[in-house]
């Protein structure tokens, strides 16, 4: 789906800021563009970026918040994708979610809990969580569960119990911080936000 979708480069204001960001290559299906373009939340996004040094996921909620459009971005290959359409919308949404049960079924982890209450963001980040390199701090883990109630991380090996809230609503290297402390013992295992 995200390879189908049209580049997007005709806005110099966005180039500037998601090269400040690190990404080259923009795409946005037609929705997108139209909201993309709409001066006051493009001249928020840039002097959030600039001004504030706000990073890239709280500034694009800062600024289109309260529009109907996602950001969807792969670090890796300097891209980033803005998806307004409702169709392209259920296709990202479900593309986090399902690749990271399967991944997680194929290895023999349960994922239990809450999990109807994580966002798509929330998705992404269990998502970039699960890769090798962070799985190998922890050592064996045969049970990730969502909870609804603590919006923070338990560790009791060999269960990672995760927020919801906290999956849906912090940075990704604020959450890699946070597990890093519940799973190294400065918080006896816990940590509330």
């Amino acid at each position: 789906m995200l390879a189908g979708l049209p580049k997007f480069e005709t806005l110099d204001p966005l180039n500037t800021v998601m090269a400040n960001y690190g990404y080259e290559k923009i795409h946005a299906d037609k929705p997108a563009q139209k909201i993309l373009a709409t001066p006051p939340l493009l001249k928020q996004f840039y002097d959030n970026a600039f001004n504030n040094k706000t990073p890239l996921q709280q500034n694009f909620r800062n600024a289109f918040g309260n529009q109907q459009i996602y950001l969807a971005f792969d670090s890796a290959v300097k891209t980033a994708w803005f998806i307004a359409d409702p169709q392209n919308k259920i296709a990202l949404t479900n593309y986090f979610r399902d690749a990271t049960v399967l991944q997680l079924k194929s290895e023999g982890i349960i994922l239990t809990g809450s999990i109807t209450r994580v966002t798509p963001v929330g998705w992404q980040n269990l998502h970039d969580l699960i890769s090798d390199k962070f799985r190998s701090r922890l050592g064996r883990i045969e049970k990730i569960d969502i909870m609804s109630v603590m919006s923070g991380v338990r560790w009791r090996p060999p269960t990672l119990g995760l927020g919801a809230a906290l999956l849906n609503m912090k940075e990704f290297k604020e959450i890699l911080a946070t597990i890093d402390a519940a799973i190294t013992g400065r918080a006896n295992g816990e940590i509330h936000l």
